[in-house]
């Protein structure tokens, strides 16, 4: 019986981790993708929990990367895990830039309706920083 709690205590302490963050923004985003790792090494991909939690945090990637570079611990996009560990390559994700066929079907759903608005919103964003900086130059420029 012990056993069976514990897998099935992880999967539901991933989700609560994930629900925390995103809804009142209290937690560790860093330990919510080592959680991540510890439900797949457990096999409980396909756990209900940890499909609703994978679900939430791809259609929050965005904030949930803010918060990550915000935390005491930023992660970057670890490339020594293979790209099938989605959740060790969450920029690319943001950026559009994921491979979707590597993702299972109820993840690959949600990605490929959000990706147009996340490269939409990426290119954005380059835009914002790139006039701030040409208007810098040329304030300074200018003086």
């Amino acid at each position: 019986m012990g056993k069976i709690k514990e897998k099935l205590d992880t999967d539901y302490v991933y989700f609560a981790e994930v629900e925390l963050l995103l809804n009142h923004g209290v937690g560790y985003p860093d330990l919510i993708i080592k959680l991540r790792e510890k439900v797949h090494q457990e096999g409980l991909d396909n756990s209900l929990y940890v499909r609703k939690a994978d679900r939430r945090l791809f259609q929050n990637v965005h904030r949930f990367l803010e918060l990550l570079e915000n935390s005491d611990e930023p992660l970057e996009d670890d490339e020594s895990q293979p790209i099938e560990k989605w959740w060790w390559h969450l920029h690319k994700v943001a950026k559009g830039r994921y491979p979707s066929l590597t993702l299972k079907e109820y993840l690959r759903d949600v990605y490929r309706k959000r990706r147009k608005y996340w490269k939409d919103r990426e290119k954005e964003v380059y835009a914002l920083r790139h006039s701030t900086q040409v208007g810098f130059r040329n304030v300074y420029s200018n003086s």
